[in-house]
């Protein structure tokens, strides 16, 4: 069917291909030699304009069903012009890798190029990525890559950002978005967007401002404690995030962030992770939380975790007034049933996030949750910035927390009138139903920043406040002994009347409950209906310890014989604190190997745990 043209367009098509161009088309390979060349129509689609001004598209086989195909129409007296069927995208598109970025707009036709890929493909995100074309060996095999190229492109899984730039139009309330974590403050792509302390004079020594921080006109580096932080590979995580938030939008270089026109937005660079394997402590992240709200921010990006509850952290997140986006974790594991934090505290202010392929599916290494992850979004295989003006491909919920992040912002920037709290319902409201996430996050979907622009903010429900967890009383521990295969197994059981849990820990030696710190020492293991049970390798004393998010402790201290016999001696719980003895590794519990984690230390969601020993980490 023939399409009428507008005038103008026509006169400009035509004025264009005539000059020489339809009399090259006589043959394959006069065609491979003219202005247009067969290669030129990509999609083996050619537009025709026809004298009267009126148009159709032919689509042909292959290349030479295409050559003859030209070769006739070039005889068609009515036939004015022929050319390519070319695609246009929107205006960003001057970003040259915007089309790789499936989450922003996915049409179905995003491949994962697993043989010819142009970037780097981290693994591990504090790790060596995979060189450009060479990362589809067997060492690249992990869980994370498995479950991505598994999927293909489904088109409109995305966040429907294109929609969203057309209604945000830049926003009006000024937000600063603190990402907790590392950014490479140098890269061409983020430029412009990074939130600067004005109050401070660079290099000079001085704390102007007054704020306790000298010359961090940029932020501060809590992880080397100093205000100018050396960029290096382990910033590649933080760096990878930041762009997936707020790279600038059609400048012409790189990619795009979700945020678009940045005129409102700022992130405010924190750095509290480096090293190797990525990782920080407690007192740093509290230290960058607190920096972050006293300088301004009002929305935080924390892609890290652990397994184990940090009563400080908790306390923290709980009294400040800001919105925290948090990744779920990549162990592919169920956050009800295994808590990683700080994503499962159960606090209003939090959203936890979950990670879809390209295809709308849950990856197989995100957690997920039905009542302690929040929502989803895309971002397995994402295309954003890296270390020294690089751009690689990264894989997990630190990405899809980058992206609701970016969300959380523009909502709170374009409606003036909304809370925090209500940005956040927004955003759990609006999100775009899937039947593969029923059951698998609290909303039912994926993030749609569209639909939660055009939210009308009296519809916005309460949501669920989280559970009062101040006074109460102390978890209680018991024990029973039994025999298998000729050595003791100890089943642990932990009775909670209030509801709270935070974690359950142990430790070889006889403890009190300050050796824990609040679950900063010890082992964490979980519970199942509310007990855990452990081999013992031999003879030895345990000291188990569980915390609530009031704070309230116990610990049960037991004597294990390793060929004892079966028993059901209740042990009692003791809250008392004091004492000095640092907690060793257990040897023989529990049945499945665990090491212990460092005290206080918190890894990024950007790679995934080893199979054995593995505590804390991310994909």
């Amino acid at each position: 069917m023939r399409k009428q043209l507008q005038k103008g367009f026509s006169l400009l098509l035509c004025g264009a291909v005539l000059c020489g161009t339809i009399s090259v088309f006589t043959s394959p390979a006069a065609a491979e030699n003219s202005e247009y060349t067969l290669a030129d129509y990509e999609n083996l689609e050619a537009l025709v304009v026809y004298e009267d001004g009126t148009s159709e598209v032919h689509t042909y086989g292959d290349k030479a069903e295409l050559a003859a195909g030209l070769k006739t129409l070039k005889s068609d007296g009515d036939v004015a012009c022929v050319q390519p069927n070319y695609s246009y995208t929107t205006s960003s598109d001057s970003d040259p890798l915007y089309a790789d970025q499936w989450a922003l707009f996915n049409d179905g036709s995003f491949e994962l190029e697993t043989n010819q890929n142009d970037y780097p493909v981290f693994d591990s995100p504090f790790g060596e990525p995979a060189a450009p074309r060479d990362w589809s060996g067997p060492a690249r095999q992990s869980i994370v890559w498995k479950a991505s190229s598994s999927a293909t492109a489904v088109s409109g899984v995305d966040v429907n950002a294109e929609e969203a730039w057309d209604i945000y139009d830049g926003g009006s309330r000024d937000v600063i978005v603190a990402l907790i974590d590392t950014v490479d403050s140098s890269h061409e792509d983020l430029q412009g967007v990074l939130w600067t302390d004005t109050g401070e004079i660079a290099e000079n020594g001085i704390d102007d401002d007054g704020n306790g921080y000298i010359d961090d006109v940029s932020g501060w580096d809590f992880y080397d404690d100093t205000a100018t932080a050396s960029i290096s590979s382990d910033d590649d995580h933080g760096t990878h995030c930041a762009g997936s938030i707020a790279a600038n939008q059609d400048n012409g270089t790189g990619v795009t962030g979700l945020v678009g026109d940045t005129s409102h937005v700022q992130i405010m660079s924190l750095k509290v992770l480096g090293g190797e394997d990525g990782e920080g402590t407690t007192a740093d992240i509290i230290e960058a939380i607190e920096y972050a709200e006293a300088n301004g921010a009002s929305i935080v990006n924390l892609s890290l975790g652990g397994s184990y509850f940090d009563y400080a952290l908790y306390q923290t997140m709980k009294n400040s007034d800001m919105l925290f986006v948090v990744a779920a974790g990549n162990d592919g594991t169920d956050n009800d049933q295994t808590p990683s934090y700080p994503a499962s505290f159960n606090l209003s202010n939090i959203i936890s996030v979950a990670n879809l392929n390209c295809d709308g599916t849950l990856s197989d290494s995100s957690n997920y949750g039905a009542s302690s992850v929040d929502i989803a979004a895309p971002e397995s295989y994402i295309l954003s910035t890296t270390t020294d003006n690089t751009y690689s491909y990264m894989t997990g919920t630190s990405m899809a927390a980058a992206l609701v992040t970016a969300a959380a912002a523009m909502v709170y920037s374009y409606d003036t009138d909304a809370t925090l709290s209500q940005a956040r319902q927004i955003l759990l409201d609006s999100a775009s139903g899937k039947s593969g996430l029923s059951g698998k996050v609290s909303s039912g979907g994926m993030l749609d920043v569209a639909a939660a622009l055009e939210y009308d903010l009296s519809d916005v429900s309460t949501g669920d406040d989280e559970e009062t967890v101040s006074g109460g009383s102390a978890p209680e521990l018991s024990y029973t002994t039994s025999q298998l295969n000729g050595r003791t197994v100890l089943t642990l059981t932990v009775t909670d009347a209030d509801d709270d849990l935070g974690g359950v820990y142990y430790a070889e030696g006889t403890l009190t409950a300050s050796n824990f710190d609040y679950g900063n020492n010890g082992t964490p293991f979980t519970l199942e209906d509310g007990s855990a049970s452990f081999l013992a390798a031999g003879s030895g004393t345990v000291t188990s310890y569980a915390v609530d998010m009031a704070g309230n402790e116990s610990v049960l201290t037991v004597e294990v014989e390793g060929s004892s016999e079966s028993s059901t001696t209740p042990g009692s719980s003791d809250s008392t604190s004091g004492g000095s003895t640092a907690p060793a590794i257990p040897k023989g519990y529990p049945a499945e190997e665990m090491e212990m984690h460092l005290p206080g230390r918190w890894y990024p969601l950007g790679r995934r745990c080893p199979e054995e020993g593995c505590t804390a980490g991310a994909n």
